[in-house]
């Protein structure tokens, strides 16, 4: 069965909730050890050091991001597009080639700014080194590709944690040797390295690293990927900057504040995207043939994202002191307020992943530009008033209202393109009422730590019994055949 005829099978969207239920469980497998990364880094290298590394590393994101251009989702639909098994080879010799390219420019630029903006020779350095290893790993996410379209999830999972795990060995080993600043970044090169030989492993046959420069072929992608370059580029700028505006606005103890909230967030923030990018293949085969499976499909994963996104702000929002503390110890207590408001953004970044994957689904993405452009906007707007008057907490404020700022304007144009798929918000008094049984949790006389369990669990077994959580979700969860 080739890639289209699997994709258009009814039994497609249950290997891709079972497949997204195995990605997003080892996403927090690699959340654990994005965490234990945070605590060695937090305890290692103290709050203004921290905030150095974690101000490089958000600087080359930023570059990582505007080279990415979504290469990978646009070389997904490319992909169930072709019509033969060397059009696909092609596809992916052209997408790594087109990496190599646009990606070692970006992270020239980054380090040209890093030393410009005066950062200090250290950083300038880290700057370089770490995006040499960005740029394996998004190279080693091409070679994954054909994972994700022909739903071998489980491959697709396998890869992800490498990256996640061996950057948490390397960077193990560099805090037992008592390590300076410096070569925390190459750690980045080593775990680029592991992922890329992992992907060329698991997807044996279907995928090479050697790269094709054929400046016909590459034109017919660019144009494609040129808005979503746009818009993901933005999309990169619009929260790091905030990062960057503190560096440059507020102390370097409030930047390093921030700067931990903001790591700890952006351990969680990646659990929407792996949890809906396995999807994507079913959506944009959908988006062409089928408006009402599609609109099925973007209603129920936004629930389920929303669900998950309001486990983790309640969890997170009642056990930040307890968090930060057991992250970095008591000299982090100040970032526990930072990050109780900071954790909001994952509402709006959970729903701007259902509907940017929506918009790309029905070949809208060109108003990805218009939406990511608001958005930065609105970011840097919120920023430059906030952070002079309330420091992180400002930031926090900012980088929440981005975010529900981008997934309002994405579903705004999304309902333009295509009425049909204007979401049902009967569910959200569900979720609401649940949510607010969750939050009460916090009422209770046990520890901090303890609640920020328990509310969790008690919003879990309130969206069940008011079917804010999709029972068809939870039936495909209990059958097997999950895609490996």
């Amino acid at each position: 069965m080739n890639e289209q005829d699997l994709l258009a099978q009814p039994e497609a969207g249950g290997k891709v909730i079972r497949g997204g239920a195995l990605r997003g469980a080892g996403y927090l497998t690699g959340m654990a050890a994005g965490a234990g990364v945070a605590v060695l880094l937090l305890r290692h290298l103290g709050v203004v050091e921290f905030g150095h590394y974690v101000t490089v590393m958000a600087l080359v994101a930023i570059a990582s991001g505007v080279a990415e251009g979504g290469l990978n989702v646009i070389g997904q639909r490319q992909w169930t597009h072709a019509e033969t098994e060397e059009d696909r080879k092609r596809l992916i010799a052209n997408i790594v080639g087109i990496r190599l390219v646009f990606t070692s420019s970006a992270m020239l630029v980054a380090t040209a700014f890093a030393a410009i903006a005066g950062y200090g020779g250290t950083l300038v350095a880290g700057t370089a080194i770490a995006g040499i290893g960005a740029t394996m790993g998004v190279t080693a996410s091409t070679l994954a590709l054909p994972l994700s379209v022909q739903l071998r999830l489980g491959a697709l999972t396998a890869v992800d944690l490498t990256q996640q795990l061996a950057t948490f060995v390397g960077i193990t080993i560099l805090v037992l040797a008592s390590a300076t600043l410096l070569p925390f970044f190459a750690v980045q090169v080593f775990a680029g390295a592991c992922t890329i030989a992992v992907a060329l492993l698991l997807a044996r046959g279907a995928t090479s690293l050697k790269p094709r420069f054929h400046w016909e072929e590459w034109k017919v992608l660019l144009k494609a990927i040129g808005p979503v370059a746009i818009a993901v580029a933005v999309n990169q700028l619009y929260l790091r900057v905030l990062v960057v505006l503190m560096s440059l606005l507020a102390s370097a103890q409030q930047t390093g504040l921030f700067a931990t909230a903001f790591r700890v967030n952006e351990i969680f923030v990646g659990l929407p995207l792996f949890v809906v990018g396995v999807a994507f293949p079913v959506l944009a085969h959908a988006g062409r043939a089928d408006e009402a499976r599609l609109a099925n499909a973007l209603q129920r994963i936004a629930q389920v994202v929303l669900v998950l996104a309001i486990v983790v702000v309640l969890g997170v929002s009642i056990a930040a002191d307890p968090i930060v503390k057991i992250l970095g110890g008591s000299q982090y207590a100040d970032a526990a307020p930072v990050l109780r408001i900071q954790i909001f953004a994952l509402v709006g970044a959970s729903l701007t992943q259902v509907w940017t994957l929506g918009l790309v689904a029905v070949d809208r993405q060109r108003a990805l530009v218009i939406t990511n452009g608001i958005a930065l906007l609105a970011a840097i707007t919120y920023g430059l008033i906030l952070i002079p008057s309330l420091d992180a907490k400002g930031a926090s404020i900012a980088a929440a209202c981005g975010e529900l700022t981008l997934a309002l304007a994405n579903l705004f144009m999304l309902v333009r393109a295509r009425p049909a798929l204007r979401p049902d918000p009967r569910f959200l008094w569900r979720l609401l009422v649940s949510a607010a049984l969750g939050a009460a949790v916090a009422l209770l006389p046990v520890p901090a730590l303890v609640a920020g369990i328990i509310a969790p669990a008690v919003f879990l077994v309130a969206a069940y019994a008011t079917h804010a959580l999709p029972r068809e979700v939870l039936i495909e969860l209990t059958r097997r055949g999950a895609a490996a």
